[in-house]
């Protein structure tokens, strides 16, 4: 699953558009006790899990945990969205097209 995420911290700074990768969300079910697989979806919580990541990987200067990062920027504005191509199979010619 890959995510494009808009980020605003309500800075000034405007959206920032960032994607989600295997590493990201490893880290999520990792440190929230979560799997992609439990049919639960996704909540707000883990928006702001997967954007503090991706800051802190980017080299954003951001506390140890989400929930401080959170703290730091309430009015944080998170939006996913799916790029995930829904028929990721092309129709080609054959021989016989």
């Amino acid at each position: 699953m890959k995510l494009k995420l808009r980020i605003n911290l309500q800075d000034g700074q405007g959206d920032r558009f960032m994607y989600t990768n295997l590493f990201i969300l490893a880290e999520w079910e990792r440190t929230e006790s979560r799997k992609l697989s439990d049919g639960r979806g996704v909540g707000v919580s883990d928006l702001a899990c997967w954007a503090h990541a991706l800051c802190k990987i980017a080299g954003d200067p951001v506390p140890t945990t989400w929930q401080d990062w959170l703290k730091q920027h309430p009015d944080v504005d998170i939006e996913a969205i799916d790029e995930t191509n829904p028929n990721p199979t092309d129709r080609a010619t054959s021989a016989t097209s």
